[in-house]
């Protein structure tokens, strides 16, 4: 499994907590009255959400660097060698 594959995964990963936070979240907003523990999951998710911003962030970062030395060694490798002879 190559980096770029497991950058994939994760982000997926990602998305489907940043789904499922925003489904509660629209559960939070639709209640005409939301208690004080109702209030502090309603924070935590927003944090979290912050936090997963953050990590998709350096995700990216890495994911350019991944696919640079990726395509420094397919130029490598398409590059031709002179080879020596021997005499």
């Amino acid at each position: 499994m190559n980096h770029l594959e497991l950058l994939r995964e994760k982000i997926g990963r990602l998305r489907s907590e940043i789904a499922h936070l925003q489904e509660l979240n629209d559960r939070y907003w639709l209640r005409v009255r939301n208690d004080t523990q109702a209030q502090v999951a309603h924070g935590q998710r927003h944090e979290r959400l912050q936090e997963i911003q953050q990590e998709l962030s350096q995700l990216a970062d890495l994911g350019q660097r991944v696919r640079s030395v990726e395509q420094m060694k397919e130029h490598h490798r398409s590059r031709p060698y002179l080879v020596n002879r021997a005499s």
